[in-house]
């Protein structure tokens, strides 16, 4: 997966568990509990596996430029 698809899914995911969040302080009910929980994790592991270098394939924590920090190739983002 490209690295700006997994960028993308990632924002998504975590902008959903704001709004289940948002949506369960109004309401207080355990599905939008659950589903911000569900939303959460699904950003966290869509991170932890996807947000990697396509070229030397190691975890990218944060990235100040266009160039994997590791091995100075580009991104692509």
């Amino acid at each position: 997966m490209q690295l700006k698809t997994a960028l993308r899914i990632t924002r998504v995911c975590a902008a959903l568990a704001l709004l289940f969040l948002f949506l369960w302080l109004l309401f207080k009910t355990q599905t939008l509990l659950y589903l911000c929980l569900g939303a959460s994790f699904a950003a966290l592991a869509s991170k932890a596996v996807f947000y990697r270098c396509p070229h030397c394939r190691r975890y990218l924590h944060r990235v100040y430029g266009k160039c994997c920090p590791y091995c100075g190739k580009e991104l692509g983002l």
